[in-house]
């Protein structure tokens, strides 16, 4: 049992049982993802040379923070909608298809903008393009996996197009400050181009194989659930509200484009590197405590934010931000899972990701506004402010299994090579 958890253990067996298949399908997202991250850092920083109408009177990071918030929000309703439909459809490969068009046209279509109103339409549009292809995706990588390797099967997906999104405002920054930002939006548009052609080329339709949905015991999962999301929504707002500040700190800090894709991309591989670690030793001590020790920790770092006076120090802020993030996200999903008691896991885990999907819309908007009208250090402390009430929330009104909360046990895993197990 307890070799499971060893590292040589995990590495070893970690891509025993993937399907080739898989790998294109993450490839393809990788290249998509990449593209995106790019598209992080470079808008904010492109609609500063911008000259709008009907908002001019907005402070550029209310601009920036709208941006970010339109293509996030958008998304985010898309995706429930089509994924309804694919099923319904039993289709997934169409929608990926045309939403890759989409996003490599509106891509594209950055390069010929005149206005900050036209930039803010195309990145409506493309958030809903972005969003047609989410659900069919991981659709998808459920369908190439089987219940034994499904766990592996996620793992694998997840950090390949992880590290697409982390590269990103990294290559981002460094192709607008050596070529200018028209060429990062040519390269977010060839990286459409070549995802498009690897699942036209090398990804088959996949079809639905619906398991009995089993009676739900628990009763009062969704009691505990929703302080977990709101846990959520307040961490993503703490991550994405940098976003929309880029422009502000590009002048306090002296910062290059390349340094603040650095700054921007440090979060995100901290949060790599870290989440399985932190998951495995939630499995032993409890997820609660690292939920409940994320949060607060949050807080000085989040207020850190609006006081630093270069750019490393930035960096090194976001990267245990990073640290942080995955004390809280692998928890939190992972918690909302024992609690499902192996029914209606997909509804109640989708209360986890949307409050994340919002929380990545709301932080930029919420950040722009706030340091516009307000003072540039008003977000940070209201931010600290909302993550120490969710930390005391979560204390009190999150119930862990009582085999998370006793000292010296141990979870099973939610996906093992054991028959009968889900």
């Amino acid at each position: 049992m307890k070799t499971r958890f060893l590292p040589q253990s995990i590495y070893r067996n970690f891509f025993e049982g993937i399907k080739p298949e898989l790998y294109v399908l993450s490839f393809s997202r990788f290249c998509e993802d990449l593209g995106s991250g790019m598209l992080v850092t470079l808008i904010p920083l492109y609609i500063a040379d911008l000259g709008a109408s009907f908002f001019s009177g907005l402070p550029v990071v209310a601009k920036a923070g709208l941006v970010v918030t339109v293509f996030g929000l958008f998304s985010a309703l898309t995706q429930p909608l089509m994924g309804r439909l694919s099923d319904r459809l039993d289709r997934r490969r169409p929608f990926i298809v045309l939403g890759l068009i989409g996003y490599t046209l509106f891509s594209f279509l950055y390069s010929r903008v005149e206005s900050y109103e036209q930039l803010l339409l195309i990145r409506l549009l493309q958030g809903i393009t972005v969003g047609a292809t989410i659900p069919a995706v991981i659709a998808m990588v459920t369908h190439i996996s089987t219940p034994d390797t499904r766990g592996k099967a996620v793992g694998v997906y997840t950090t390949i197009r992880g590290i697409g999104f982390g590269l990103g405002p990294i290559v981002g920054g460094a192709i607008a400050g050596y070529w200018g930002f028209n060429a990062g939006f040519y390269f977010c548009a060839f990286l459409g181009v070549v995802s498009f052609v690897l699942v036209t080329l090398f990804v088959k339709e996949t079809k639905s194989s619906p398991d009995p949905v089993p009676k739900d015991e628990a009763g009062n999962g969704y009691v505990s659930i929703y302080p977990l999301a709101g846990a959520m929504l307040m961490m993503m707002v703490g991550i994405m509200m940098v976003v929309a500040l880029l422009p502000e700190y590009e002048l306090r800090l002296k910062a290059s484009e390349l340094s603040l894709g650095v700054a921007v991309s440090a979060y995100i591989f901290a949060r790599l590197l870290f989440q399985a670690p932190l998951g495995s030793l939630s499995d032993r001590i409890g997820r609660k405590k690292l939920i409940v020790s994320g949060l607060f920790l949050s807080i000085p770092l989040v207020v850190g934010m609006g006081y630093v006076t270069s750019i490393n120090q930035l960096i090194l802020v976001r990267a245990l931000q990073g640290l942080l993030v995955a004390s809280i996200d692998t928890p939190a999903m992972a918690l909302a899972a024992d609690l499902s008691d192996g029914s209606s896991l997909s509804s109640k885990l989708s209360i986890i990701t949307t409050a994340q999907a919002a929380g990545m819309a709301f932080g930029p908007i919420f950040a722009g506004f706030l340091a516009g009208y307000m003072g540039f250090i008003t977000p940070f402390y209201a931010c600290a402010v909302l993550m120490l009430l969710a930390g005391f929330v979560v204390m009190k009104k999150v119930d862990e299994p009582r085999k998370a909360a006793e000292p010296g046990n141990v979870y099973e895993p939610l996906a093992v090579n054991e028959p009968g197990r889900s």
